[in-house]
């Protein structure tokens, strides 16, 4: 049985089916990952020839030029992949408030403007996310949805806040850098940035394919009997 849109037990809200959105999500997270990749075996050659001597100026720019495209390329898919998973997101989001009214702990505009506002994101959607995961939990009563632990969850957020750690200090190293030393320094932290963003990119897949599966069977579960 599928299930497009139902009345919600509020009469307020209808539930959705994320399967869409989902399948879209899990998508543009595999070419997150391949751009990843990408980056990573361009990066580590980068990082190799920045250590050679001497080095062959042909074979440097052939690699330099990779490099600028594999920035290009993870730029491009974050974007697209961010803004699909929002859209996501939200309506997850919208969703839970259907299932669980009393069980969440911030308005829905959060799961969207939660990921913008700079500082708060680095909890705020962790937070609705949880809300989120209890709320769509089959069997859980109607109303005010007790906190369900999700290891998966917290697993993935950690990742992807650890994440930013290494490319802030990439960041900073490159802009003062003054010689070869720093630069391979900078690639060095770069290079794990990217091997973090892909285990956090492979766990997000995870729990995205989690939540729309949970919401499903929570929808067919509110569901009247005929």
């Amino acid at each position: 049985m599928s299930v497009d849109s139902i009345s919600a037990p509020t009469g307020r809200t209808a539930v959705r089916s994320l399967r869409g959105l989902g399948i879209a999500v899990v998508a543009l997270l595999g070419l997150v990952i391949a751009a990843d990749v990408f980056a990573l075996v361009v990066g580590a050659r980068m990082y190799a020839l920045w250590g050679a001597e001497p080095v062959d100026i042909a074979v440097y720019d052939r690699w330099e030029s990779l490099y600028r495209w594999s920035d290009v390329a993870t730029m491009n898919t974050f974007v697209a992949c961010g803004v699909v998973f929002i859209l996501w997101f939200r309506r997850a989001r919208i969703n839970a408030e259907a299932f669980a009214p009393d069980g969440h702990s911030l308005v829905r505009g959060w799961a969207v403007w939660g990921w913008i506002v700079p500082v708060v994101n680095l909890w705020i959607p962790r937070r609705v996310a949880l809300d989120v995961w209890s709320a769509s939990t089959p069997g859980t009563h109607l109303g005010a949805a007790p906190r369900q632990s999700s290891g998966l969850v917290n697993a993935w957020w950690t990742l992807w806040v650890v994440s930013t750690v290494p490319t802030a200090l990439a960041m900073w190293i490159h802009a003062k850098a003054e010689g070869p030393a720093e630069t391979r320094q900078a690639m060095a932290l770069t290079l794990l940035s990217v091997l973090l963003d892909i285990a956090a990119a492979v766990l997000a897949v995870l729990v995205v394919r989690r939540l729309t599966s949970l919401q499903h069977r929570k929808a067919l579960e509110a569901m009247p009997v005929p």
